[in-house]
C-alpha cells in the first residue's frame, strides 16, 4: 500500500517489530535534563516519582553529568553524556519498538523543529541516542514527533492529522501513503486519524492532549461538555473501529484548566505497575485519579503536581521517552512478519468505512 517514494529495503513490519502501547511494561523511561535550573527542578520531580516504580535514564550534557547525579540522586539508574537543547524528549528521541519475541529496534523520525514552529538543534538527537544504546535503527520516511500518534499495541493507532499532513513536515502527503508508512514502520492495521489539534498546540503535534489509550479499543478523552474541542474528539471516536473491527469504547476526564500550552488529564503517564497523573490543583485531579484508576486496576495511581512543567511550558507525557522492555510475548512468537498475520478481516461495509475515514481526514 506503501507508494514508491516511501518504499524502503528494509521496514521494521517485515521483521515483525511493532509499538507497543504506553501501557507495555518499560525497561526504562528517558527524561532530558535541561540547562535552565527551573527545568531541572521540574524534571527531577518527574524522575523521582517515576522512580518509585521502575528505572529511569537521563540524557545530560558531557560535563553536566556530576549536576544531574547530584540533584538526582538515586532517582536515576543512568545518566547518558548527551546533549538536548528541548525538553520535549518524545518528540526529538526516537519511537521505540519490540517484536515480541525478545528483540527491540527504533524508529528514527525526520525532525525539522515541529514543521519550523520551533528551532531544529536536536535534528540528530534519535540518531545519537540510539547509538549510544545500542538499539537497531530504522530510518523512517516522514518528518513527524512521536507524540503526534499513540497505540493500544493490538494494531490501532491514533494519529494526529494536522501534524502528519501537515505542508511543511510532510508537503503533498496522502492519507494511503502516510497509512502504508504507519502499517510498515509501526506495525499497525488501522489508523485512526484525528483532524485538528488541541487549541493551544501551536506546535501541532500533541495527540495525547486529546486522547489516550486505557486499554485496547478503549480511549481516554476529555469530556465532551467542557467545550467545542473536546466535543468535536468525542464526534470523530465515536464512529471508527478498532483493529479488531469493534466500535471504541469512551471514557470521559475532566477538563484541565486553560494554559499557553496543551493541557489534559489524558497525559498521564503508565510506568511499571503505576501509572503518574498530572495533578492541576483542581478538583478534578482526583476525579480523573478513580476514573483511570477504574480502568487500570493493576496500577498504583499517583498525582504528581504540574505546576512547575506548566510554568515551562511543558505536560508530563511530552518530556517524557518509554523505552519498552523486550517482551516474550506467546501470541507473536511466529517466524512470519506481523504484517502476514496481524492484519484485521473486515466484512465489505467495515472497509467501506475505513476508507471513507481516511477521506475524511484529508478534507
Amino acid at each position: 500500500m506503501t507508494s514508491s517514494r516511501f518504499t524502503a529495503a528494509s521496514v521494521p513490519a517485515a521483521d515483525a517489530f511493532y509499538l507497543p502501547a504506553d501501557t507495555s511494561r518499560q525497561t526504562r523511561l528517558w527524561l532530558p535534563w535541561p540547562r535552565d535550573p527551573t527545568l531541572q527542578s521540574a524534571i527531577a520531580a518527574v524522575a523521582k516519582a517515576a522512580a518509585g516504580f521502575q528505572s529511569v535514564g537521563v540524557l545530560a550534557a558531557p560535563g553536566s553529568e556530576r549536576a544531574a547525579r547530584d540533584a538526582l540522586g538515586s532517582a536515576v539508574d543512568e545518566i547518558m553524556p548527551l546533549a538536548t537543547h528541548e525538553v520535549r524528549l518524545r518528540d526529538t528521541g526516537p519511537t521505540f519498538l519490540i517484536d515480541g519475541k525478545g528483540g527491540a529496534a527504533a524508529v528514527d523520525w525526520t525532525f525539522n523543529g515541529w514543521g519550523k514552529r520551533g528551532n531544529d538543534d536536536d535534528v540528530n538527537l534519535a540518531h545519537a541516542l540510539l547509538g549510544m544504546a545500542e538499539v537497531r535503527r530504522f530510518r523512517a520516511p516522514l518528518t513527524l514527533e512521536g507524540s503526534s500518534f499513540t497505540t493500544d499495541g493490538r494494531g490501532t493507532l491514533l494519529a494526529l492529522a494536522a501534524a502528519v499532513f501537515d505542508p511543511v513536515r510532510n508537503p503533498g502527503l496522502a492519507p494511503l501513503e502516510a497509512f502504508g508508512v504507519f502499517q510498515d514502520w509501526l506495525g499497525v492495521a488501522r489508523v485512526i486519524w484525528l483532524p485538528e489539534a488541541h487549541p493551544d498546540d501551536a506546535l501541532l503535534t500533541d495527540v495525547r492532549a486529546l486522547a489516550a489509550f486505557v486499554a485496547p479499543g478503549v480511549v481516554a478523552i476529555t469530556d465532551p461538555a467542557s467545550g467545542p474541542a473536546a466535543a468535536k474528539v468525542a464526534g470523530h471516536l465515536a464512529r471508527p473501529r478498532d483493529a479488531q473491527g469493534n466500535v471504541l469504547g469512551l471514557v470521559r476526564l475532566p477538563a484541565a484548566p486553560p494554559a499557553p500550552q496543551p493541557l489534559s488529564y489524558t497525559q498521564f503517564l503508565p510506568v511499571n505497575g503505576g501509572l503518574l497523573v498530572p495533578a492541576f490543583d483542581l478538583a478534578g485531579d482526583a476525579r480523573a485519579a478513580d476514573i483511570l484508576a477504574e480502568h487500570l486496576t493493576d496500577r498504583r495511581v499517583q498525582l504528581v503536581p504540574m505546576a512547575p512543567l506548566i510554568a515551562a511550558g511543558i505536560n508530563l507525557t511530552a518530556a517524557t521517552l518509554p523505552q519498552p522492555a523486550r517482551l516474550l510475548e506467546r501470541e507473536r512468537a511466529t517466524v512470519l512478519p506481523r504484517s502476514a498475520w496481524s492484519q484485521p478481516v473486515y466484512d465489505v461495509e467495515e472497509l467501506l468505512q475505513h476508507y471513507i475515514d481516511l477521506a475524511d481526514s484529508n478534507e
